[in-house]
């Protein structure tokens, strides 16, 4: 339009000429007016013509040119409100071109379509009038009727900057940037010094997203932009770097992944450290370029950063758009914050109710923070409301949606959140069938094999994924996790070192880390149980005391330990005891846990020794033996007595996911008195319900035994056998990730019939109380009281016990 304009401004100067009535003064008062106005003299021009035009108000030709000048000075609206005063029937073009130029600025755009187009009725060779129609078509939003009449000028006048410069101006409110691109440069090949066109393409690559050429492009031009423009495109550039970098982060593996946006934080530091200062002023674009830079915080992983400048920006009582909101969220929900970052993500849904990443992030926020019902439903209608196909109205546009295959992978894994994870499994084998090639499925689908207790089958799949993506930071953390829970210990060392060479910043690598550093950890395991009764083989008070020491890892696979039990039961004919310290080393490999141990009698009892081992060839099945010289299994009253014995034990374990489980064990005792004692056992657990806060498993269980010796010193049935059936109930009264509180009652309802004195009640009911304070620390604790017949005498006992698992 300035091109426009200069064309008027010589049009006015050939107008000048005096008319036949006018006296010579006013002609050229009016003659210098407009030369000043055409060198850029406009405030005397202005006057000029104003007391001119005031004072020959029959002179069409000075308020003509008075008019056009008016809107050379933007002073637009004073333009307009002489209109009334000018003929517009015999008004030259270039006037009514003025004036519609005049009613455009002041967004009168359907006075500025009438008066361009009696311009060009009143110079049809002229080209002016047809590009002003063009861009008041444009700013009414009829761009199809304005890309084509820009269209037809090109057509007509191929080498018309000015036609040009419309055209693109056009192309790009139609957002066809590419034509707009060229025919900027089609002004450029002719003029490459053209200010216009150099600026039109400067801010033509800042709306291709391509700020860095466009500072590049205007400071090969000094004086192009001024010091506000490049301000903006500046900012421009670092949110561009923003918005790739969060791709590179996402897809980049190694060092490089997180180039771009260090890049992007570096520029936009100084903006952020005024924005944390509640007193320091921003400039016109910083806000901006600090919610671009909290996003980019959030995607480079500072988190604590992040909710920094979050809280700075809302101290500020700045307006903070959904983007924002859901990425200091996101930092919230890192730094394990579920409760302010389910807060922030509805927040961000209310003025962004379709954002996809913010819905998933408020399941995952409602999941974390153990609002299970909520996050379940949330999920399911995420999954409803996403469909596996986008432009599905032809075959022509069909095309498979990108955010299907994530929705369908985190609906997938919500049941294992839930504490379902055989429900997780089933739908993310039926998901990793429909999609083999989606590595993320098939990660998800790994860690519900490892949630079912099945970690070689997870790490056979999760091989599967690394020899197709090998830098799959959550396959390599899941398989560092996997191959741990194997007993591959070497192998996890190395799977682990890769994953955080890969991606230490992830939560399933960061998880796998503290497993490891929780695994070379010390252990100290205690059980200890104290109960009274009105008799039988327990006396009438008892308590046991059992713990063991373990050292830290010795070359992966060693541990070294310490081993104290102490048992005392108070009889009729006296105390019985059991007092024994004991050394060993313990063994673990993928197929054998093997440990030996010596222990002395520190109640004067025999030195022993023992060995164990449990084999475990896959996910499924542990056989396991012992051999022990001297065992604690024995009742007090044989110790009493003076009587030890050997002990030899072989069990075979099914297990064939976390609901269902049975086993069967053979035990043998060979007393020190002669008597041999066998004892089978079979169990058979099965998970009934299984949910995240009560669930429920039903074990049935067989005891049976005999002994070879009348008349022991000990109760010693020659033979007896009992059924049972146990219900375990458990809550989960509250969790925060390791932290957890549970309890328990556990029912117990069975029969028992000893050879010799026929068959009784047995019964058995327990309260007990759990609680992780962290992954190092467990401790349970309870009482119960049980009923059993012994040698045909109905006796209770009553017991509070203690259990206590320490990693230090």
């Amino acid at each position: 339009m300035k091109r426009l304009l200069q064309v008027c401004l010589a049009m006015l100067a050939c107008a000048t000429a005096p008319a036949g009535a006018a006296s010579e003064p006013a002609d050229a008062a009016h003659r210098r007016a407009v030369e000043d106005a055409r060198a850029g003299r406009i405030a005397p021009a202005l006057e000029t013509l104003r007391a001119l035009a005031e004072s020959a108000q029959a002179r069409q030709d000075i308020l003509g040119d008075y008019v056009v000048v008016l809107g050379w000075a933007g002073q637009h609206e004073s333009a307009l409100g002489l209109l009334g005063r000018i003929d517009r029937a015999a008004a030259p073009a270039y006037v009514l071109e003025g004036l519609a130029g005049s009613a455009r600025r002041v967004k009168q755009a359907t006075l500025a379509e009438a008066l361009y187009r009696e311009a060009g009725a009143r110079a049809p060779e002229r080209v002016e009038p047809r590009i002003g129609v063009a861009l008041v078509l444009m700013d009414q939003g009829r761009l199809d009727e304005a890309a084509a009449l820009a269209a037809a000028l090109r057509l007509q006048h191929p080498k018309n900057a000015d036609v040009l410069e419309a055209f693109a101006e056009v192309a790009t409110a139609r957002r066809e940037y590419f034509d707009a691109l060229e025919a900027w440069q089609a002004i450029l090949a002719a003029d490459p010094a053209h200010r216009r066109a150099l600026r039109g393409k400067v801010f033509l690559l800042k709306v291709m997203g391509a700020s860095a050429l466009a500072i590049e492009l205007a400071e090969r031009h000094p004086g192009l932009i001024d010091a506000k423009e490049r301000e903006a495109l500046a900012a421009d550039t670092t949110a561009s770097r923003i918005r790739w970098g969060a791709i590179d982060a996402g897809s980049v593996r190694g060092a490089e992944r997180f180039a771009m946006l260090d890049r992007a934080l570096a520029e936009s530091e100084a903006a952020a450290a005024r924005a944390m200062d509640p007193a320091a002023p921003l400039t016109a674009i910083e806000p901006q370029l600090v919610l671009d830079r909290l996003y980019a915080l959030s995607e480079r992983f500072h988190m604590r950063e992040a909710v920094a400048l979050h809280d700075a920006l809302q101290a500020r009582k700045d307006l903070i758009p959904a983007y924002a909101t859901a990425a200091a969220a996101a930092a919230h929900l890192y730094l394990e914050h579920p409760e302010r970052a389910s807060a922030l993500y509805r927040e961000a849904l209310a003025t962004d109710p379709t954002s996809l990443r913010t819905r998933l992030g408020l399941y995952y926020a409602l999941a974390e923070s153990e609002q299970h019902a909520e996050a379940l439903a949330l999920i399911e209608q995420v999954a409803a409301s996403t469909p596996a196909y986008t432009d599905a109205w032809s075959t022509a546009t069909i095309r498979e949606n990108p955010d299907y295959a994530r929705v369908m992978n985190d609906r997938g894994i919500a049941p294992l959140l839930a504490n379902r994870p055989a429900e997780a499994e089933r739908r993310l084998r039926e998901l990793a069938g429909r999609a083999p090639f989606n590595m993320d499925i098939r990660t998800s689908f790994a860690s519900s094999l490892r949630a079912r207790g099945w970690p070689r089958g997870a790490e056979e799949e999760l091989r599967w994924v690394l020899a197709a993506e090998p830098a799959h930071s959550g396959a390599l953390g899941e398989r560092a996790g996997a191959l741990r829970e194997m007993r591959d210990y070497e192998s996890a060392a190395t799977a682990l070192s890769l994953a955080q060479a890969t991606a230490p910043e992830d939560k399933r690598v960061m998880r796998a880390v503290r497993l490891a550093e929780v695994h070379e950890m010390r252990e100290l395991v205690v059980n200890g149980v104290s109960g009274g009764s009105s008799g039988g083989p327990s006396g009438t008070r008892d308590y046991a005391l059992e713990a063991w020491l373990y050292s830290s890892p010795l070359a992966y696979r060693y541990r070294a330990f310490a081993h104290f039990y102490d048992a005392h039961a108070r009889f009729a004919n006296g105390t019985g005891r059991r007092e024994r310290a004991g050394v060993g080393l313990e063994y673990r490999s993928p197929l054998v846990v093997a440990a030996g141990e010596l222990s002395h009698g520190i109640d004067g009892s025999r030195t022993g020794a023992s060995a164990s081992v449990a084999i475990t060839p896959n996910d499924f099945w542990t056989l396991r033996g012992k051999l022990d010289t001297s065992a604690n299994e024995i009742p007090l009253q044989a110790f009493l007595a003076g009587v030890n014995a050997r002990r030899a034990l072989a069990e075979a374990t099914w297990r064939e996911s976390e609901s269902r489980a049975a086993s069967l064990s053979f035990d043998h005792f060979g007393f020190s008195d002669g008597n041999r004692r066998d004892v089978a056992q079979a169990r058979w657990t099965e998970r009934v319900i299984a949910g995240p806060v009560y669930k429920l498993e039903v074990t049935a269980g067989l005891y049976a035994s005999r002994n070879t010796l009348a008349n022991a010193a000990y109760f010693n049935p020659v033979r007896d056998f009992s059924p049972s059936l146990e219900f375990a109930n458990e809550w989960l009264q509250w969790r925060r990730y390791t932290r957890a509180f549970r309890h328990r009652v556990v029912v117990s309802v069975g029969s028992y019939k000893q050879q010799g004195f026929g068959s009784g009640p047995v019964a058995g009911a327990r309260y007990e109380q759990e609680w992780n304070a962290d992954d190092r620390l467990a401790v349970r604790y309870g009482v119960g009281r049980t009923v059993h017949p012994y040698d045909g005498v109905q006796t209770a006992r009553n017991y509070g016990y203690l259990s206590l698992n320490w990693k230090f």
